[in-house]
This record gives structure tokens, sequence and C-alpha cells, in this order.
């Protein structure tokens, strides 16, 4: 006796039951639909990261208001002629002078240094726009996987309700003696192998909804929409790379340029100024003093620091005409797979997909009218299922590349939810 009989005589009718009932609950996930921009504002307001840049960002604003700041006056009291031998031991001869010195910031040191806190601030900012775009950029993928398994569960649940439908229909054509006992073990094994798939989809999409959940420490009682994900999205073709990352390497190549005003401004020596009063505490007068200090760039002119902040910042120059570069040759492949993603669907949706539908209905179609085997069936609808996965995964390259592009063109700083 062969073991499809031996099953349908014996334990795997009660096994046809219990997978029956555990398809018939098996749904698709319920719960209000989050939508992603609903997702992308709880995952940026639950950021840590973009509270680090924040404060950064508030640090770097509060280093342009101090660089703007002239140097601060010094006050100098200064006693001679006392405590010595003589007629210096007392302090009948000592000398007390009061002054107040100011440097003078004459080689533009001021500006130099202003402008350069500004391009740290620049810098700043750029930086926790890299920060929002990485967070938008995760919680985009992260919807999309929620979106690929809810639709891959979809297909597992009407893939299981069509075997239902086929035990149902072999069943009562083997007790009509009308196909073999073999033909419900068949049939019986199908749904098994379709329920297994329902369940290792729940779980897959219950994974990605806890995964795209955790990007807030939020809970998994929602679901995504997934007619969204059904459709195609248009590509940009007259875009440039704006994104994040140039503004930072634009950034920093303004702060090169302001390291060379800094250290061209150092170059030229700043004098000190002083104005004060002398006592004689011998005749009990007084007199005005003023004083000059200019330092003598004998030894060390700063040139070594100018010349390495003018290398730094052809280098930096250099960096961004390459992250340029490879942003264009990245958008451009990127343009590519969206492509040939859409034609791929296209092609489902026209060809492959009715064609595997169509085939399916007459199967069914034939096999009620005993034209056709319950094989001719289940090969019909896993051709059906094929198509429908062959389709999601094609979809799910199209937002995948799409995403990526939104990254290279910087479409994500123009729908950011917080600033």
């Amino acid at each position: 006796m062969s073991f499809y009989i031996y099953a349908s005589r014996t334990g795997f009718a009660s096994l046809s039951a219990v997978v029956a009932v555990g398809v018939a609950h098996a749904q698709a996930p319920d719960g209000p639909v989050l939508t992603l921009e609903q997702a992308f504002a709880r995952a940026v307001g639950d950021a840590p990261g973009l509270k680090a840049a924040e404060q950064a960002r508030l640090g770097a604003e509060a280093g342009l208001r101090q660089a703007d700041r002239a140097p601060n006056p010094t006050l100098d009291l200064a006693a001679e002629n006392f405590a010595g031998g003589s007629q210096y031991r007392a302090l009948d001869r000592a000398e007390m002078t009061f002054s107040l010195s100011q440097r003078l910031e004459w080689g533009g040191d001021r500006e130099a240094r202003t402008r350069l806190a500004a391009a740290d601030v620049s810098a700043a900012r750029a930086g926790a726009g890299i920060r929002e775009q990485s967070i938008l950029h995760e919680v985009e993928l992260a919807y999309l996987a929620a979106q690929r398994a809810g639709s891959e569960l979809q297909v597992a649940l009407d893939r299981a309700a069509l075997a239902r439908e086929i035990v149902a229909t072999v069943e009562r054509r083997v007790q009509a003696a009308r196909d073999p006992l073999l033909a419900g073990a068949r049939s019986k094994t199908a749904l098994a192998e379709a329920e297994i798939a329902v369940q290792r989809a729940q779980q897959a999409e219950q994974a990605a909804r806890a995964y795209l959940s955790s990007l807030w420490g939020g809970d998994t009682g929602f679901s995504v929409d997934l007619s969204a994900f059904g459709r195609l999205d248009d590509i940009p073709r007259n875009a440039s790379p704006l994104n994040a990352e140039l503004s930072l390497a634009a950034a920093r190549e303004s702060r090169a340029e302001a390291s060379i005003e800094v250290e061209s401004a150092r170059s030229k020596l700043d004098p000190t100024v002083s104005a004060g009063l002398r006592y004689f505490n011998e005749t009990d007068e007084a007199a005005l003093v003023v004083g000059l200090s200019i330092p003598l760039s004998i030894w060390d002119k700063n040139d070594g620091a100018v010349a390495r902040a003018h290398a730094e910042r052809a280098q930096l120059r250099y960096e961004t005409e390459a992250l340029r570069r490879n942003l264009e040759r990245e958008v451009a492949a990127t343009r590519s797979q969206m492509a040939i993603a859409r034609v791929e669907v296209e092609s489902i949706d026209r060809q492959l997909l009715p064609a595997a539908e169509e085939a399916l209905a007459q199967a069914r179609r034939g096999y009620n009218a005993g034209g056709f085997s319950y094989l001719d069936v289940l090969e019909a609808q896993r051709v059906v299922v094929g198509a429908r996965l062959q389709r999601i995964s094609a979809l799910n390259a199209h937002h995948i590349a799409r995403i990526a592009l939104a990254r290279l063109l910087g479409d994500y700083a123009a729908g950011a939810t917080t600033k």
C-alpha cells in the first residue's frame, strides 16, 4: 500500500482538518493603516541621533557668537623700587603703575575667525541633514520590507484558500469514485504545503512590522499600505545629485577656505597698545604711561600653517568632485535598475499573469467537467503563485531603486518632517 493511500485512510484526514482550520484562521494583519509619512514622523520624533545633531548645531552656533567677539583687554598692576637694599628697603620710594592693554586685531583675525565658525555651523547643519536622511531612508526600506512581506502573505493566503477548494472538490470526486484515493492524499499534501507557506509568510510579515516599529520603539498593532506597494513610480530624469553628503562636502570646502583666511590673518602680527598711570610714592606724584608692543616675525611667519590650509582645501575639492562623480554614476545606474524592474512588472501584468490566471481558470473548469486531472489544477496554481511572487519581487526591486534614487537626489530633504 502506498503512502498516499495509507495516509488517506488513516491520520491524514485529521491533518487535513487541522490544516483547514489553520488556514481558515490565517489572515492578513489587521489594524489601522500606518502611512509612510506617519512612519517618518514617528521615527524622526524619537531619534536620539537627531537630538545629538541638534546639540551639535547649537554648539556650532554658540561658537559663531563667540568667534565674533574681540579679545578682552588686560589690566596690569606693577610695583617697582621696593623691598630692596639700602634706601629701597621701605615703600617710600616705590613706584606703582596701573595700565590697561589691548591687542589690536589688524590682520583681519576676527572676520576670518567668524567666517570659520560660520562654516562650522553649515557643516553641523549638513551633518544633521545626513542623519535625518539616513533615518528616513532606513524607515522607508523597513516600510517597504513590511509591504513586501504583507503582499507575499496575501499570495500565501490565496494559495491556501484555493488549496482548500481543491481538497473539498477532490474529496467529493473521490467519494463519487470519479478520482482515486491517491488524488485525495495528494491534494491534502498540497494543502499542508500551502498552510506551511502561510505560517512562514505570517512570521516574516510579523518580523518585518516588528523591525519597522523598532525604529521608534512602538508596538506592531498596525498594518502597512499594500496598495502603494503595487504602484509604479515615474523615473526622474532631469535631476542632479543634491544630497546631504554633497552639502556636507561643500560646507567642508567652505570651512577650508575660512581656515586659509584664519591662518593668513595669524601671519599678520597684531600690536598691543597700553595706557596707564604711574604713581611715585617718594614725591606723591603721578604721571601717564603709554606703551606699544609689536611682535617680530623672525622665526615664525606661520607660512607652514597657511600652506597646510591650502593643501587641505585642494584635497577637499578633489574629494568633493570625486563624490559628485560617484553620485552621478550611482544615479544613472539606479535609474536603469528602476526602469528594468518597471519593464518586468509591466510585462508580468500584460502577459504572464493574465495568461497564468486564465490557464488556472480553464484548468478548474476542465477539472470540474472531468476533462482535466487535479494535477493540472495544481500545476496551473503553481504558475499563478510563481507569477505573483515574481511580480512582488520586481516591484520590490523597483521600489528599492526608487528609494535609493530619492536619497541620491536629496528628495528626503524636501519631505523631511522636522528642521
